[in-house]
Parts: C-alpha cells; sequence; structure tokens
C-alpha cells in the first residue's frame, strides 16, 4: 500500500494512502501536520484512474513542492518523492519496499523552530574520545572561534553599550543580514531596544511586537523562512511594513533566565538562514548572556563598595555590613519608633574661630569629628548628620537594642574622655582648649532615609530630636545633659544631679533635666577626671 512518510524531529510517522486524502494544519484532515507555515488544508493526494497517485495544491500560502519544485498543478507521484509543506518534509512511497528518510537539512528547507531552552545550542564539549561526528567536531570549533574572537575581543569590557555595538558588528561579520537589534527587560518587563544596528543609513529598523513576544513568553528560537507568509505572525504591521523576507530571532538566556533577545533580518534574501546559522546565532546569544552577566557582576560590586562606603559614614561597620549584604533593608519612607537621640557641639566655637585661621579650624574639626563618631561606633550609633561644629547622632534607629539609653549614655562619656584627651595633645602644642556640651533625650519620632537613590540618607524626625538639640544647647562645657525620660532607663548604673527644668520651645511644659555624674562606681571619679572646668 502508498504511505505519506512525514519527517518529524523526534521520529517520523507513516500514513496508509487511500483514495482521496487531504493534507494540512487542520484536525479535519486524513493528515494532520502541527507546522504553522502549514495552510488548514494545504494539498490533496489522491488516486487517479489509472490507480496512480497525485498531488495537488489547494492553494496554500506557502505552497506546495515536490522536489524542490512548486507546484502550479496536479503532479503525479514517484517513489521516494520529496514533498515539502511549510517546514515540514515527507516522502511518498508507492509500495511495501521501504524508502531510506532524507533528512531536512538536505532539502536546504528552513524552520520555524520552536524548542525549549534546554535544547538550545549546548556550551557543553565532548571529550575527543566521544567524538565520532565530524558536523558534532565543526559545530564545537564553531563555538570556541565565536567565543574566543568575543572574548578577545570584550575580555575586560564591563560597559554593556560598548559590549552591544561589538557584538552586533560581530553578527553582521557572521551572518548575511541588513538589521540586527539587541532588546533587554525593563524594570517592568518589557523589551526595549538596546542597542541596534543597519547595513545602510537608510534601513528603517522595525522590530516586530509579534515575533518578540512569542520568543519571550516561550524562551524559543524562531527562524521565519518567509515572514511575510509566515502565519505566524499574520497581520503583523511590523513585519509588512519593514518587508522583512527571512527574520532570525533568539533568547538571550543565562541558564533559565531571560536576560534579552537577539533578532537579525534580511529585506532581500528569501530562505536566508538554516539551522547552521541558529547554532551560530545562538551561539552568539549564549556569550552575549555571560557578558551582561560579567557586567551585572561587576556593577554589584562596584555598588556594593559604593553602599559600603557611604554608609560607613553614618553607620557602624556592623551596621553597614548589614545593610550591604542585605540584612538591613534600605528603605525610602518612615517608620514610628523609640529612639534615644544624642546632640554634641563646642561651646564658644565662634570665638574659637576669630582667632584661628579657616584651615586650623578645618583640620581641628575634622580631628574632633573623628574621636566623636569612633566612640558613637564602638556603640553602634547611627550618624544622622554634621552641622557645622555640631553632631547628631541616634541610637534605636535603624536598629533597635533593648540598652540603646545606656549605650547613648556610654557614647557621651567616651566622647567627653576622648575629647579630654585631645585637649592634652592640643596644650603641648600650645593650642588652646575645646569643651563640648551634651544632651541627651529619649522618645517617640520618624525614621526612614530620605532623599533619592544616589543620595539617600538615613534621618530622624520629631519632638524627642528638638528636645536633644534644647538640652545640648542648655548644656555647659564638660557636661551631658539627660531628660527625665532618659535618665529614668539608666538610672540604675548612672548617677546623676537633678536641675531646673528647662523651658523648651514648642512644649506647654518645661523639660525635667538631669547633669550626668558618671557611671555609679566611679562618679566621683568622673567629675575629676574627665568633666574638669565643667
Amino acid at each position: 500500500m502508498a504511505r505519506l512518510i512525514v519527517q518529524q524531529a523526534e521520529g517520523s510517522l507513516e500514513f496508509d494512502l487511500i483514495d482521496r486524502v487531504s493534507v494540512g494544519r487542520h484536525l479535519s484532515n486524513q493528515v494532520s501536520l502541527p507546522d504553522r507555515l502549514v495552510s488548514k488544508k494545504h494539498c490533496l493526494i489522491f488516486r487517479d484512474q489509472h490507480g496512480s497517485y497525485v498531488i495537488r495544491d489547494l492553494g496554500s500560502q506557502n505552497g506546495t513542492f515536490v522536489n524542490s519544485q512548486q507546484l502550479h498543478g496536479d503532479w503525479l507521484l514517484r517513489d521516494g518523492d520529496r514533498i515539502t509543506m511549510g517546514a515540514t518534509l515527507c516522502l511518498f512511497a508507492s509500495g511495501e519496499r521501504p524508502t531510506e528518510p532524507r533528512s531536512l537539512e538536505a532539502q536546504g528547507t528552513i524552520h520555524i523552530l520552536s524548542q525549549a531552552p534546554s535544547k538550545m545550542p549546548e556550551n557543553r564539549f565532548l571529550p575527543e574520545r566521544d567524538i565520532w561526528d565530524e558536523k558534532a567536531l565543526r559545530a564545537d570549533y564553531e563555538k570556541l572561534r565565536v567565543a574566543h574572537e568575543l572574548q578577545r575581543d570584550l575580555a575586560l569590557e564591563l560597559d554593556l553599550e560598548r559590549i552591544f555595538q561589538h557584538i552586533l558588528a560581530r553578527t553582521f561579520e557572521l551572518l548575511d543580514c541588513d538589521r540586527a537589534v539587541i532588546l533587554t527587560p525593563d524594570d517592568r518587563g518589557e523589551m526595549i531596544v538596546r542597542a541596534s544596528k543597519t547595513r545602510t543609513k537608510t534601513d528603517r529598523l522595525v522590530v516586530s511586537s509579534t515575533i518578540l513576544k512569542h520568543v519571550q513568553d516561550e524562551k524559543v528560537a524562531i527562524i521565519s523562512s518567509d515572514a511575510l507568509t509566515d502565519e505566524r505572525f499574520a497581520g503583523a504591521e511590523s513585519v509588512i511594513l519593514q518587508h522583512i523576507r527571512s527574520a532570525m530571532t533568539v533568547p538571550i538566556l543565562y541558564e533559565t533566565q531571560l536576560l534579552g533577545i537577539m533578532m537579525i533580518d534580511s529585506a532581500a534574501t528569501v530562505k536566508a538562514y538554516t539551522d547552521k546559522d541558529l547554532l551560530l546565532f545562538g551561539n552568539i546569544a549564549n556569550q552575549t548572556a555571560q557578558f551582561i552577566k560579567i557586567a551585572e557582576m561587576a556593577r554589584q560590586i562596584e555598588l556594593e563598595a559604593r553602599t559600603r562606603e557611604r554608609f560607613q559614614r553614618l553607620l557602624s561597620p556592623t551596621l553597614a555590613e548589614m545593610v550591604v549584604s542585605g540584612k538591613l533593608k534600605v528603605e525610602k519612607g518612615g517608620r514610628n519608633r523609640i529612639a534615644t537621640v544624642l546632640f554634641a557641639d563646642i561651646r564658644g566655637f565662634t570665638t574659637i574661630c576669630e582667632s584661628m585661621p579657616a584651615a586650623t579650624v578645618l583640620q581641628m574639626l575634622n580631628e574632633y569629628f573623628e574621636l566623636l563618631v569612633e566612640a558613637a561606633f564602638r556603640f553602634e550609633g547611627t550618624v544622622d548628620k554634621f552641622v557645622g561644629d555640631q553632631i547628631m547622632v541616634v541610637w534605636g534607629a535603624p536598629v533597635t537594642h533593648q540598652d540603646d539609653a545606656v549605650r547613648t549614655v556610654r557614647a557621651a562619656l567616651e566622647m567627653q574622655k576622648a575629647v579630654a584627651a585631645f585637649n592634652d595633645g592640643r596644650r603641648s602644642r600650645g593650642q588652646s582648649e575645646i569643651r563640648i556640651g551634651i544632651g541627651i533625650n529619649t522618645g517617640e519620632l520618624v525614621a526612614g532615609y530620605i532623599g533619592s537613590t544616589q543620595t539617600m540618607s538615613y534621618s530622624v524626625i520629631g519632638d524627642a530630636v528638638n528636645t536633644a538639640s534644647r538640652l545640648c544647647a542648655a548644656a555647659d562645657p564638660g557636661d551631658i545633659l539627660l531628660a527625665g525620660n532618659t535618665f529614668r532607663q539608666v538610672r540604675h548604673l548612672f548617677d546623676a544631679a537633678r536641675l531646673a527644668p528647662v523651658a523648651v520651645k514648642g512644649k506647654a511644659k518645661p523639660v525635667e533635666v538631669y547633669r550626668l555624674l558618671g557611671e555609679k562606681h566611679s562618679a566621683s571619679d568622673f567629675r575629676k577626671t574627665e568633666l574638669r572646668g565643667g
């Protein structure tokens, strides 16, 4: 019995031919072909009055070819005839004698490939002892050649724009195309053009959204042998306007992650691309994915370095590392929290500046702030800001400890101690001493990151901040003044003298104030050695 042998990627299917057999994409046909280039009713195979089989095209969109010749009427089939419909090859067998199938590649037919990413050209190379196929050897050589040339040219390049332009230039050298484009997803996941190249300045680049959507959704490679007659892209205005006759599109995949899409097309050549071209284009896309990932990692390392440097100025090294590692989130906006705020500044700073050159004042301030920041970081405080000779430090934001008030007071004692040692050096050099006053308050405030992504800084605002600032202004040289709500949290560890309440702007009642004397076991020593002249 006569048979129609349909060649498919997973093997061949055989259909016994009866007197009349319709062939097409629709399931109503006796032979249904799952090929998007095949029309719903593509062709008819029937037996004539002499018992021979004849094939007739039914006005298909892409035509029917027998032995590479397009049908323009009835064709008498002979044993072994090759019938091509769309991307599908069929063989006609007239009797029981087996017919040797011929490969699709041998016919020069062009496919629309829809294959899983795992079946894309592999990066793995077989050991020499396992290579018996010359085609496999040549394919491996081509992979190595493309990879070597791109790595040689772009080994130290991290700028994606220059990388993409070079890859497109190399693509033009390796493949016949009039236009080439690389697209990557934006923040919303929509593909946008990142780089493009045209053969002439008059070429107008139009990217088919129909093709892109399919490749993006399915993560498959597509070779379109003739985009104008490809039913998959029927009605795609961008294809029709551009007169694209051949197109090839591949996903840029890193493992299973879609990093982008590469597309080339030819307006002059029909059926320009073959499976070999797809292999080569896929290798270029694989290399592109590697370059994108390397550039991303380099940017991430650079960003982490900048982030670490930025936050090390504000946070203790431990907290800064938490931000960089992602354990502590850096987000815009604020949240209410209980925190303890410390202000410290130099008493009589204006008078000091009048008697010193500006450069000397600046050097002194840098040395002074270095000491205070070191003391603050020792107890994991967050430096909020520097204003003139004043420093503001916060405990309880962004990280809360159960003993934040205690940490703040101990940091204040360390600051006064550091300034005392600093003054010893200044006196030995014949320079005037500096004295600082410190104010501390605990209360509810709003904490969060403020600013743009480039200049974001952590800050706190609220009445608790204002009160701490007022206490600092009221402190005498060498004093550490605590608001009542702070002292009540630390009085089991520290001694303090109660002072007259301080009137604070914006508050109806004066603020309860205590002057810190020192830790309970060494209060008298502290007053003698650390608050001299206070």
